[in-house]
């Protein structure tokens, strides 16, 4: 299973690549983070670039699929466990979506209404949400730890987390929540919040 590579590209469209890794040219249909990730950097003579793979295999094809990590791989293979989304379809969304943004999807349905994808729809959008709600959390929660265990200098991610968790138990949707969050660490600056310091910036925040 091929699941990284690293080379310079030599081709690039708006959704693809070939890249030269040691004379071999890999062709992979990239992701929207991937891709403006190797367009800022396209002036660069001979840049290596290393994209996480996921290898499509099919009776008749090969399709190699790449992401900025591996968060944005394991969302991927999120999507394509929903009945009607195969790797394609899952492709084509992270074209249009960071990782962020189908977070907010599955969490969060109404924000569903307000993403437009070319051929693809508010219902099969819903779809993912009610299929991916419950398996979305242990992906998020997986993640933000990770980040806890690297985070240097700002507030740890996963005390974000278990704030943004708080607020929405209290009610509020998660752009919402994610709102208030970064309104409270625009006021804060770098300083390291504690879970209930954070909780209580962003009751009083508000509370205004």
């Amino acid at each position: 299973m091929i699941s990284s590579l690293k080379g310079s590209v030599i081709y690039r469209s708006k959704n693809e690549v070939i890249l030269d890794v040691n004379g071999v040219g890999y062709q992979i249909f990239i992701s929207k983070k991937i891709s403006e990730l190797i367009a800022s950097t396209q002036s660069e003579q001979d840049a290596a670039h290393r994209i996480i793979t996921f290898l499509d295999v099919k009776e008749n094809s090969l399709t190699l699929y790449g992401f900025i990590d591996e968060k944005e791989k394991e969302i991927f293979k999120l999507l394509i466990s929903v009945n009607g989304i195969g790797p394609r379809m899952a492709h084509n969304i992270l074209t249009h979506l960071s990782f962020e943004e189908v977070i907010s999807i599955i969490s969060d349905k109404s924000f569903a209404a307000r993403i437009k994808i070319p051929g693809i729809g508010v219902k099969k959008l819903e779809l993912i949400s009610m299929t991916l709600k419950d398996k979305i959390f242990k992906l998020d929660s997986d993640y933000f730890i990770k980040e806890e265990n690297s985070a240097q200098g700002s507030a740890p991610e996963f005390t974000r987390y278990e704030a943004l968790n708080a607020l929405m138990n209290l009610g509020y949707q998660r752009n919402e929540a994610e709102k208030i969050i970064r309104e409270v660490l625009k006021q804060e600056g770098s300083s390291k919040l504690s879970t209930e310091e954070f909780i209580r910036k962003s009751l009083e925040y508000i509370s205004k």
